[in-house]
């Protein structure tokens, strides 16, 4: 394959509007899962009380699993969740 019949495959490539988290079957349906239940909470009770409700749910699991919460936190200093805000709303 030739740098232009590369370029063309590469271009036929969509774009994700997040980041590369889908890695397997198991992390998609439980992203999507979680996600899917956060919308339709914002929608039946509110987003103040999804939002509540988020934080709950992030505390208990920082606190069972504080090593987890030191990893991902690590792992965020190194992104710009702003960017990847920007980046999905193109």
């Amino acid at each position: 394959m030739n740098s232009n019949e590369r370029s063309e495959s590469n271009a036929k490539i969509p774009r994700q509007p997040f980041p590369n988290i889908f890695t397997s079957s198991a992390n998609s349906i439980a992203i999507y899962t979680i996600l899917c239940i956060l919308r339709r909470m914002k929608r039946e009770v509110g987003l103040e009380a999804m939002l509540e409700y988020l934080d709950k749910y992030l505390g208990a699991i920082e606190t069972y699993n504080p090593r987890l919460k030191q990893a991902v936190t690590k792992a965020l200093g190194m992104m710009s969740v702003e960017k990847m805000y920007r980046e999905a709303m193109k």
